[in-house]
């Protein structure tokens, strides 16, 4: 099974759908992976069907028995296209997730075999602008996962998701989520995803946990002891303190306002490398194109390294920026640590 990141499991499963693959992605929870589905299909107008596969019975996947002309038929479920069905309006097909797929019972395993590869329910067909992905946990993670059977696996085509820190930054610039935060895994990207299953911690850092820590400090310029204790609740103990302690470097650093009005001497550059990755969010995350001439010149006072850190983060956040002429003379001078 080839290991794949956000980016890379997007475009796999892109192509496998073009083609009429039915891609199945497992990683730890909390990764993202059910976040790439709903990226699809917001991308391609699909109107999603999201089926937790562990909670169905067979008859959820192939139909209720009823009676046709004398003889047992099957009614299929609501939630499947079928190919009489017209499309939604505003949409151009559907992608139908059948999420914790490797958590069903045999009898459902059994049932979704026609579905995924002769896309039939039972007498009736899905309809040709369906497209089927799935995804589920994997078995070391004490998730409730089953071991599919050699039937099931070879109808599917496999990824293993991994978290990439550098991607998950990128997104995160996106997304609003607290540059505190973003400073943090930049300084310590091994924090970004630490999932032991063997541990009896009730949660764990990942990407979809810091997104839960971004809203218990954002708006927030220092953390109280009731949003410690949230924190702990979202993304462990052990990290939380670190993370908190983390943040508590952004009181001693100077404040934007500072650096803006004098981007020169107004300001003490920070020699901890902690330090300075909190400057680098802090700039990233504050330039406009009213100030980039302030924000570059305190920007190239940073150690080289740095200035392609903050470089990247803003080519992230704010990509029309590429075009204004104090950037272009930057990377006219560093292309070659840029790229």
């Amino acid at each position: 099974m080839f290991e794949v990141n956000t980016k890379q499991l997007k475009e796999a499963m892109i192509r496998d759908f073009k083609v009429g693959l039915v891609p199945m992605v497992a990683s730890s929870p909390g990764m993202g992976k059910s976040d790439v589905v709903k990226n699809i299909a917001e991308e391609f107008k699909l109107k999603l069907i999201d089926l937790r596969v562990s909670q169905c019975e067979p008859v959820d996947m192939k139909g209720f028995p009823d009676t046709k002309d004398d003889r047992m038929a099957f009614l299929p479920p609501k939630y499947f296209p079928l190919s009489t069905d017209p499309i939604p309006a505003g949409y151009s097909g559907w992608l139908l997730f059948l999420d914790e797929f490797n958590s069903a019972s045999r009898e459902v395993e059994g049932a979704a075999y026609r579905l995924i590869l002769d896309r039939t329910i039972e007498e009736h067909s899905l309809h040709p602008k369906c497209v089927i992905a799935a995804a589920g946990n994997l078995v070391s993670d004490r998730a409730i996962v089953n071991v599919a059977s050699t039937a099931t696996t070879s109808r599917l085509s496999h990824y293993r998701l991994v978290v990439d820190c550098n991607i998950w930054v990128e997104w995160a610039n996106l997304h609003n989520i607290d540059h505190r935060i973003i400073s943090f895994i930049k300084f310590k990207p091994s924090v970004l995803h630490k999932f032991n299953p063997d541990t009896d911690e009730l949660t764990f850092p990942c990407p979809r946990t810091f997104e839960f820590a971004s809203k218990v400090i954002s708006g927030s310029e220092t953390i109280d002891t009731i949003d410690k204790i949230r924190l702990a609740g979202t993304i462990g103990e052990g990290t939380s303190i670190e993370l908190v302690t983390y943040c508590e470097i952004y009181q001693s650093l100077p404040t934007i306002e500072q650096i803006l009005n004098d981007p020169k001497t107004g300001w003490k550059v920070p020699t901890e490398i902690s330090e300075q990755y909190a400057i680098t969010t802090m700039l990233s995350h504050n330039i406009t194109k009213t100030n980039v001439d302030i924000i570059m010149t305190a920007i190239e006072r940073l150690p080289i390294e740095f200035q392609v850190i903050t470089l990247k983060d803003i080519y992230s956040r704010q990509p029309d920026l590429k075009d204004h002429l104090r950037i272009k003379k930057w990377v006219s001078v560093h292309a070659s640590e840029m790229f």
